[in-house]
């Protein structure tokens, strides 16, 4: 469970190594960006690493967790993966995911705890520090609303837990040095037999330590676009791995990806143009899209599951049972009910996330070329 130590030296050398000029120029944002990020990384990992070296004393059964059958949603970003994976946690009898306070905050079984009885005690007080953590957010993320509604109160993307140990594509959002990074993408392939397993075995502590204080019977359930280069590293250290696919149309999925990726960037960096690292950002999208297919196809039936962003939004409770059956997953009346509730929900909702094919110098007739087999395959419309 090494900390990589390397890859955090070349992205500090190269943030303030030749930087004019580049999307990682010290302008006056960057530099505060630093101030503030730099020291609140260091002061948060001294905190997990005390966690961690805590909970081999005083709960060294988290070692002995048992994690069966976690199921992990993957897919390109943008393709409906946030939309399966909130509706699938609704069911809290099968299925337990981490909350983003607990991937950036609280990674160690102590940590998660204090946190717990803290959020107790708020509860008895009549909730000020909830309060004004969600008032607080409101601002944090405003930037980013319209591609995703985040809150330290709700189920998130748990690959963020790998930038306790500098091991994460999420990286490249602070540090946009695509060729040290690129690895990350194409995690199964490029990254050493050892590198992958540190970083697999980093993250399987993490899972079991969320199972052992929030479900020990429960099936650990994980939405993460960037696990989708990291299929077979995942099959190794979880062999009994479910996997389920989202796939939308290239028309609408890869512009919304570029946009969000971009927009990140421009949360962190003061970039040189309005879509930083395009090449980059494409790379990933084709990766994301072709890599799970590849990998899922050759798995027997019954751990994995394609699904269709049309299929999903126009009938969630279908999409839902046919994944139950297929992993042979018990339904309880209760989460029923609430896929009717999302189902009507479903059908009324229109995404508020506006974008062209032309703002980011795409074109139909491109798209329909590059990913004429997807196409294809799914049956996605090709007509204007």
């Amino acid at each position: 469970m090494a900390f990589n130590f390397k890859l955090l030296f070349s992205v500090v050398l190269r943030t303030f190594w030749r930087t004019r000029g580049t999307h990682a120029q010290l302008t006056l944002k960057r530099i505060a960006v630093i101030i503030i990020v730099f020291p609140s990384y260091v002061v948060i990992e001294i905190a997990n690493w005390l966690g961690f070296l805590l909970d081999d004393i005083f709960f060294p059964a988290y070692s002995r967790q048992a994690v069966h059958e976690p199921v992990f949603i993957i897919g390109v970003q943008r393709s409906g993966t946030t939309f399966l994976h909130r509706l699938l946690n609704n069911d809290s009898a099968n299925f337990t995911s981490m909350k983003m306070w607990e991937i950036m905050f609280a990674p160690s079984v102590i940590q998660k705890k204090i946190f717990t009885l803290l959020g107790v005690l708020d509860d008895m007080c009549g909730s000020p520090l909830t309060k004004l953590i969600l008032k607080s957010e409101a601002r944090l993320f405003s930037g980013m609303a319209d591609f995703h509604k985040n809150s330290f109160f709700a189920v998130e993307e748990d690959e963020f837990i790998l930038v306790h140990i500098f091991s994460s594509l999420f990286l490249i959002t602070v540090f946009p040095f695509a060729e040290i990074l690129r690895p990350f993408v194409f995690f199964d392939s490029q990254l050493t037999a050892k590198q992958q397993a540190s970083i697999m075995a980093f993250y399987k502590r993490c899972v079991q330590n969320h199972l052992y204080v929030f479900g020990r019977d429960k099936h650990f359930l994980s939405k993460n676009p960037f696990f989708s280069g990291m299929i077979q590293s995942l099959n190794k250290i979880f062999p009994d791995a479910k996997f389920l696919c989202m796939v939308r149309t290239p028309l609408e999925t890869v512009p919304s990806a570029i946009s969000m990726w971009s927009a990140c960037f421009h949360f962190f960096l003061s970039p040189q143009d309005p879509l930083p690292l395009l090449d980059a950002q494409q790379e990933i999208i084709t990766h994301y899209y072709r890599y799970p297919l590849e990998q899922l196809d050759a798995m027997s039936s019954d751990r994995q599951q394609i699904v269709t962003y049309p299929a999903l939004v126009t009938g969630p409770a279908r999409i839902a049972n046919g994944i139950y059956k297929n992993f042979n997953l018990a339904m309880t009346q209760a989460f029923m009910l609430t896929l009717q509730r999302e189902e009507e929900k479903a059908r009324r909702y229109e995404s508020s996330h506006a974008y062209s094919l032309e703002q980011f110098s795409l074109s139909r007739e491109q798209l329909l070329k590059d990913y004429a087999d997807i196409f294809d395959r799914f049956g996605f419309e090709k007509k204007a």
